[in-house]
């Protein structure tokens, strides 16, 4: 028997120019959890991203994070907890790499732990193959490498070198612009992050990743949550066919003790 849930989404909706983007979705995140949000454009996954993130409010319903409704958090404690990384980050200020991770530190920290800081931001940077960037002006670098420091950033923020217990990380498309190499290190490192108890949530377009590196998978088509649960309970080619209007054959197997998903 599980444990309350770290994050509730209780019977959501948002609507916007009487469109409703996300309708009456209900779903549990527990700690430990990894979330895959799939589904076609347009079925509300990064809406549901910016209502579980707080970045939006919904019309209706609520939202509880450790049993206490977003709107009643303090800022600087949520974020202590809670790190999201969006869709799109539009950063055109020339600050240095490793400016940039060092915000993920900003509203946790006085200047007391500057050398904390300084050895946690090294660290993450090290994780992203960015050691030969951290003088680089941020916006002289290609789209791959933007994407690998601002997850750095986000990493930056709820680091902690054992326990991860009761934070959660929401990561909108993290393999966006990312080539196959770092989309493998990303999730391996996820992985390691998962193991010492960190929940995470992401949107991801690429089935078979949300297949291989999911516990759980939430599926929306036209704003509605149309199933969530365990990801070897729910996935069937038929559900997928329906969902995304294209035939699929679903096949698992083992090799070299890794699975392989055929979509």
């Amino acid at each position: 028997m599980q444990n309350n849930p770290l994050l509730r989404i209780d019977s959501v909706s948002y609507q916007i120019n009487k469109k409703t983007l996300v309708n009456n979705v209900s779903l549990e995140v527990f700690d430990k959890d990894v979330v895959s949000i799939i589904g076609p454009n347009g079925a509300g996954k990064s809406t549901l991203i910016k209502l579980l993130s707080g970045e939006i409010n919904p019309t209706s319903g609520s939202i509880f994070f450790h049993g206490k409704e977003y709107n009643l958090w303090d800022l600087k404690e949520l974020a202590c907890f809670r790190s999201v990384l969006p869709q799109s980050n539009h950063l055109t200020f020339p600050f240095s790499v490793l400016d940039i991770v060092k915000m993920g530190r900003y509203p946790l920290s006085d200047s007391s732990d500057y050398l904390n800081d300084e050895r946690i931001c090294k660290i993450i940077l090290d994780e992203f193959d960015l050691n030969d960037y951290i003088n680089q002006n941020y916006i002289t670098l290609s789209g791959g490498e933007k994407q690998r420091v601002q997850l750095a950033r986000v990493l930056a923020q709820i680091w902690s070198d054992e326990d991860y217990s009761s934070k959660v990380l929401i990561l909108d498309e993290p393999t966006s612009y990312l080539d196959i190499k770092h989309q493998y290190a990303l999730f391996d490192f996820l992985k390691e992050l998962n193991v010492k108890g960190l929940s995470i949530i992401f949107v991801l377009h690429d089935i078979s990743q949300a297949i291989l590196n999911s516990s759980k998978i939430a599926i929306l088509k036209d704003s509605d949550l149309i199933k969530y649960g365990k990801r070897e309970e729910i996935i069937n080619s038929d559900l997928l066919t329906d969902v995304f209007n294209v035939e699929f054959q679903l096949e698992s197997r083992i090799e070299n003790n890794k699975p392989i998903i055929y979509l």
